[in-house]
């Protein structure tokens, strides 16, 4: 399932020898709605284990594994590398996730005032699903029916920009609150103004 190479054996048999209590190593897999999982490596005592931990002989210590990481972690290498620039663990992991989409049908969690409602749309579906882009949206609020948005991180000065809002986020908005009439995508991506605040 998941394999560690002498590099990085050595530098979790050396951290378990400095503590007794210590056992194995706990690898957690998860995901953070971008094209990249996250990684979490944690020393365990053996009485730390599930019935439900899927457990993996690492030489002189075991590795205990959920069932859903070791899924994202079949055929996966724990690497450690002590470089000047960057020294730590790597994952060299042949696995993606599933990058998130726009949703479609109804949502129930979304009650309240429009602006919470927009906040949480964005915050739970819309800026997943652009973040597997490097993009980012941030709500500045509502006007006139309308809402404010800008786009940051690599939807700034994006040329589909324009495909994503209309297509994309302005569509799902509009289709779970019906109170906004439109959608208006207020960075200036040539200078970076914003003309909501002038």
């Amino acid at each position: 399932m998941v394999t560690l190479t002498d590099s990085a054996k050595e530098q979790i048999s050396t951290a378990l020898s400095k503590q007794e209590d210590k056992a194995a190593l706990r690898v957690e897999v998860t995901t953070n709605g971008t094209s990249e999982f996250s990684y979490n490596l944690k020393l365990i005592s053996l009485d730390e284990k599930t019935p439900e931990d899927v457990t993996v002989e690492g030489g002189e210590f075991q590795i205990v594994v959920d069932p859903k990481s070791a899924e994202y972690l079949k055929g996966a290498t724990i690497d450690y590398e002590d470089k000047i620039v960057r020294s730590g663990f790597k994952f060299l992991n042949p696995n993606k996730p599933e990058v998130p989409k726009l949703g479609d049908g109804p949502r129930s969690d979304l009650t309240g005032p429009v602006a919470e409602q927009i906040q949480r749309l964005i915050d739970t579906e819309l800026n997943p699903a652009v973040a597997a882009h490097g993009g980012k949206i941030q709500f500045l609020g509502v006007r006139d029916n309308k809402a404010y948005l800008t786009f940051g991180g690599g939807c700034h000065g994006c040329g589909m920009v324009d495909v994503t809002l209309k297509q994309g986020v302005e569509q799902r908005i509009r289709e779970l609150i019906p109170e906004i009439e439109e959608v208006i995508d207020s960075t200036d991506h040539s200078t970076g103004e914003n003309p909501f605040y002038t």
